[in-house]
């Protein structure tokens, strides 16, 4: 992928937000990989606390639907906007190549994150294809010093 694809898919992800200088880029063939990665692990960790909240104690906090209405209603579309910001994201983290194992784990990161559920269970249990690719990530995730929460 050439210098401008990459510059025009960073583009995309946040216009004006996620820059990058082309010397740093020229530098680290990954650096693009790196500041997606950083990104989509912030917003992921602002859908897992949104995803945890319990509405329930919101709806205990009120006494009337329209007030239970108007507690929940903000989380929904602060949930929503995050979904929204994290597609482009993760679009561009399937899209650029990694030229390094510190690209690789950034993707192996967003397999893990987008296959989540081969983690619910312990590994024996688990279809051979299932396992056979939790193991891969696993593996790409351990040789790039990538932590899977």
């Amino acid at each position: 992928m050439s210098l401008d694809e990459t510059l025009r898919i960073l583009a995309t992800v946040e216009p004006g937000g996620l820059t990058l200088d082309e010397q740093v880029i020229e530098n680290n063939p990954d650096a693009v990989l790196v500041a997606l990665g950083r990104s989509f692990e912030a917003l992921s960790a602002e859908l897992a606390t949104l995803q945890q909240q319990d509405a329930q104690s919101a709806a205990a906090a009120c006494d009337a639907k329209s007030q239970v209405a108007a507690v929940v209603a903000p989380c929904v579309e602060r949930l929503e906007a995050v979904l929204s910001s994290l597609d482009p994201i993760e679009r561009a983290i399937m899209a650029i190549p990694a030229r390094t194992v510190v690209g690789l784990g950034v993707k192996a990161r967003h397999a893990a994150h987008v296959l989540s559920n081969y983690w619910t269970d312990v590994p024996e249990r688990l279809d051979w294809d299932a396992r056979t690719v939790r193991h891969l990530i696993e593996s790409a995730c351990s040789v790039a010093g990538v932590e899977l929460s």
